[in-house]
């Protein structure tokens, strides 16, 4: 029997929220993930992409990950990889460079085998404009009854929503040229799988929440395969909880409804993500960030929504679909857009408190905090216990 480990969408590096607890909150799922495959003893560990977060990691945390990729090194238990949205760069690839330190390995269209029983076949992530022109075509693998698994990195219905989904698995199937036993797949933050064609396919889901409505538990998934049969499991992670809390306030209500609301909730080490609605009071959403903080959370997010009027949103599409801050990160992350660009885009977006006479002075200070980021060196690692809070009023 031939053991992997499949994960997907680490996202490291993430700074959710602007906040460094988050950061390592990501390291340490990646770190959970490998530990699994470490206490399952599998054959393999394949991720099907977005290793990091953005295309330009920092040094620290291309650092941390080749040291967490050398504890399944050092147990020969290989890694391999495709590229994904967010980590694709217009050259030679962040994975390509990990492969000359002995920890990982690219997967591509030709077979990586395993065991000599399972082949294993990866295509990176594809932008919509080169879509109908990439080659899919896979090459046979050696052995002609071997496991054949492609690992991808697209949004694909009947897996994804069809509002939200680029493209259809069906066609892939078509495009390959050979047959496939099973498809492992990313950039779908959420565990979901489905037969197609005959086809098991799955999405591992990511393995930190990276958005406020990713409720359920992160997971990775085991693949278990033997004579040509394939069982999958899947391994819930332990990570950060998250606390979600609404607050609707009335004129008159003061700081001590505002604290009583939040007394509601055990926030000892978790992620607070508040709501405030209804009427705009004296009680700044700073006011409830602080609240928040002195009840123990670790990193606290406020949305202030006070004064705004509510849409009816029952005529739109109906199923599931990531909060809308995320459906316009992805965009994003398919333009190759510098890191500085998405900070100065992500800051202009979300933050309602930014004035416009104060965008040139804002826009210059991220600029130079970059570019003193980019020169900075760590000596020693972080201390991932770090708690760190960001307040965005909207």
């Amino acid at each position: 029997m031939t053991k992997i480990l499949h994960l997907s969408d680490t996202h490291l590096g993430n700074r959710q929220y602007g906040s460094d607890t988050r950061r390592d909150d990501f390291t340490r799922a990646f770190e959970a993930a490998i530990d699994q495959a470490l206490e399952e003893n599998v054959d393999a560990v394949i991720h099907t992409g977005d290793l990091f977060h953005r295309r330009t990691p920092s040094l620290p945390i291309v650092t941390d990950c080749i040291e967490i990729l050398r504890e399944l090194a050092d147990e020969d238990i290989p890694f391999y990889g495709i590229v994904g949205n967010h980590d694709r760069k217009m050259d030679q690839q962040w994975l390509d460079l990990i492969r000359e330190t002995g920890t990982a390995q690219r997967l591509d269209q030709t077979p990586t085998m395993v065991n000599d029983d399972v082949a294993l076949y990866g295509i990176d992530a594809v932008t919509k404009p080169a879509w109908h022109a990439a080659d899919f075509t896979l090459e046979e693998p050696p052995n002609p009854d071997a496991f054949r698994l492609l690992g991808m990195h697209q949004l694909f219905e009947p897996l994804v929503p069809e509002f939200y989904a680029d493209h259809d698995l069906t066609e892939v199937l078509e495009r390959v040229g050979i047959d496939i036993d099973a498809l492992a797949l990313g950039d779908y933050h959420k565990t979901e799988s489905r037969i197609v064609d005959d086809v098991p396919a799955w999405y591992a889901g990511s393995t930190e929440r990276c958005a406020t409505d990713e409720i359920e538990p992160r997971t990775v998934s085991l693949l278990e395969i033997e004579d040509g049969d394939l069982e999958r499991r899947e391994l819930e992670i332990d990570t950060r909880e998250f606390e979600s809390i609404r607050i609707e306030f009335d004129d008159n209500d003061s700081h001590g409804y505002a604290r009583d609301e939040l007394d509601r909730h055990q926030l000892d080490g978790k992620v607070a993500i508040v709501t405030l609605t209804g009427e705009r009071t004296p009680v700044t959403s700073s006011d409830v960030y602080d609240i928040a903080i002195d009840k123990g959370a670790a990193v606290c997010k406020v949305d202030d929504s006070r004064g705004r009027r509510q849409l009816d949103l029952d005529g739109g599409p109906q199923g599931d679909i990531q909060s809308a801050d995320k459906l316009i990160e992805e965009k994003l992350a398919d333009q190759n857009l510098s890191d500085i660009a998405t900070d100065v885009e992500a800051r202009v977006r979300t933050d309602d408190d930014l004035a416009q006479t104060a965008i040139d002075d804002t826009m210059e200070a991220l600029i130079k905090d970059a570019q003193a980021d980019a020169f900075d060196e760590r000596d020693t690692k972080p201390d991932l216990d770090e708690a760190d809070t960001e307040v965005s009023e909207e």
